[in-house]
């Protein structure tokens, strides 16, 4: 599997499994609150394992740019809701399941662009 196979697994544990109701329900509920703060902790401890357990050895420069970018891109996209505002601009169905894939593809396009500029 590749780096990018292993990081989506990660991703799907961290942003899904590992949040609970708690975080689902306060997560939003401001910019900087505790919910969001966890959830974003767990689910970036969850990808640094993962990079960390890959058998190419990165800088601690990489692995720290990799760190920071992955929770201020989750707190950045989960916090404000970006999937409902983008839903908004852009018109697009409110139904529940077009929101969580909108949200689904930002984090997904954040790993991508990851794993092709800093990781390769």
């Amino acid at each position: 599997m590749t780096l990018f196979d292993w990081l989506l697994i990660g991703h799907f544990v961290g942003d899904w499994a590992f949040q609970n109701e708690w975080m689902v329900r306060h997560k939003q509920s401001a910019l900087l609150n505790r919910a969001v703060f966890v959830h974003c902790a767990v689910y970036t401890a969850v990808l640094m394992l993962i990079l960390f357990f890959q058998q190419q050895a990165y800088s601690v420069y990489t692995y720290f740019v990799f760190g920071g970018v992955i929770f201020i891109s989750h707190w950045l996209i989960d916090a404000p809701n970006l999937a409902a505002y983008w839903m908004r601009v852009f018109q697009q169905s409110h139904v529940l399941f077009v929101r969580i894939v909108v949200d689904q593809i930002f984090h997904l396009f954040i790993l991508g662009v990851l794993v092709e500029f800093l990781l390769a």
